[in-house]
């Protein structure tokens, strides 16, 4: 089995086919997300809460390092398809825990 998502694709009978010839990759282990009338904004970064000791870590530091900026047409899609990619994980994985 290959770790390479299927990523040809069919949606509303559009056949998409996702070149990932030039993807990059990044690490987040933090997101958030903001909006305002026009767009959304997807913020990711980093934070190393391990460091220290519990005295240091009340105030959490993340460096946010990509910003994705989606019309809400697109966001909408991506929280549905998200949705639908965690629901298939916790059936073949088991519950993911907040």
């Amino acid at each position: 089995m290959s770790d390479k998502p299927d990523v040809d694709q069919a949606v509303h009978g559009v056949s998409i086919d996702w070149d990932d010839s030039g993807m990059e990759s990044l690490y987040a282990n933090i997101g958030t997300a903001t909006a305002n009338r026009e767009e959304f904004f997807l913020l990711f970064g980093t934070h190393q809460n391990w460091r220290g000791n519990a005295a240091d870590n009340k105030a959490l530091k993340v460096k946010l390092s990509k910003r994705v900026v989606m019309s809400p047409f697109a966001a909408k899609r991506l929280a549905l398809i998200l949705g639908q990619s965690i629901a298939a994980y916790e059936k073949q994985f088991g519950k993911i825990e907040n």
